[in-house]
């Protein structure tokens, strides 16, 4: 499997963005990485460009997107992963505003960045968009983390259609010990919501790794899904093809 050269990463100070930069910069990639806050243990290395994004603000992603790339004409691997998890809680319950912002930075903020990607003189041979099993599980109290994750399944599958030429795919992570599992953690115990009191069993255990064990599996997914899955489609690591056993 083929290491790309070029990576550029999205959620880059913590959690699965930071392990993976981590991960392709040791490697020998040249990195591209964006995050609100600015990942200090990266900006050591001579082949990672940084520059601050906030997602929830539009306009930061074409401020920042301009005169980034510089020179730079092709990209091996685009992996957009920044997202929020939102007000975890009853769909019925859930405010408006909170579930307007879920959706502005887990989907139409991948949109603003892939639109402003695609105007740059840049090629882009994959693309692979963080999504989640709560895309398709439809667990109680995920409300809109799930929707917003759907739609991005679907908004993978459409830039798929329109851009032929890239190879697209929605790709659940599985579980993950990152700071979404801390504040679904904190809850106090609740039979409505079963799906927590699983990943509360799974923490500290195999069956969530931290981000630095499951960056090189997801590095290996990534290289893989281009030959395994229709561009535009949503894959699990835990589920064939990706799966081994």
């Amino acid at each position: 499997m083929k290491t790309p050269k070029s990576v550029l990463i999205t959620g880059v100070s913590s959690g699965i963005g930071l392990a993976l930069a981590k991960e392709y910069l040791t490697a020998g990639c040249q990195v591209w990485g964006t995050s609100r806050r600015t990942p200090e243990e990266l900006m050591e290395y001579d082949h990672f460009r940084f520059v601050s994004m906030d997602l929830s603000r539009p306009d930061s992603i074409r401020k920042a997107i301009d005169g980034w790339l510089d020179e730079q004409r092709a990209l091996d691997l685009v992996i957009l992963n920044a997202g929020r998890l939102g007000v975890f809680g009853d769909l019925i319950n859930a405010e408006l505003e909170d579930l307007q912002q879920t959706m502005l930075v887990n989907v139409w903020a991948n949109k603003i960045l892939l639109d402003c990607l695609f105007d740059q003189p840049v090629s882009l041979s994959q693309v692979v968009l963080i999504s989640s099993g709560a895309a398709v599980n439809g667990n109680r109290g995920w409300s809109g983390y799930s929707i917003s994750k759907a739609a991005l399944n679907m908004l993978t599958k459409l830039y798929a259609k329109e851009r032929p030429e890239t190879h697209f795919t929605a790709l659940a992570p599985g579980i993950v010990d990152t700071a979404i599992q801390d504040e679904l953690l904190e809850r106090e115990p609740d039979d409505r919501f079963p799906s927590v009191e699983v990943l509360r069993s799974k923490r500290n255990s195999p069956d969530m790794p931290t981000p630095n064990n499951a960056a090189p599996l997801l590095m290996d997914a990534m290289a893989r899904l281009p030959d395994l899955v229709e561009s535009g489609d949503f894959a699990d690591v835990r589920k064939p093809p990706l799966a081994t056993s």
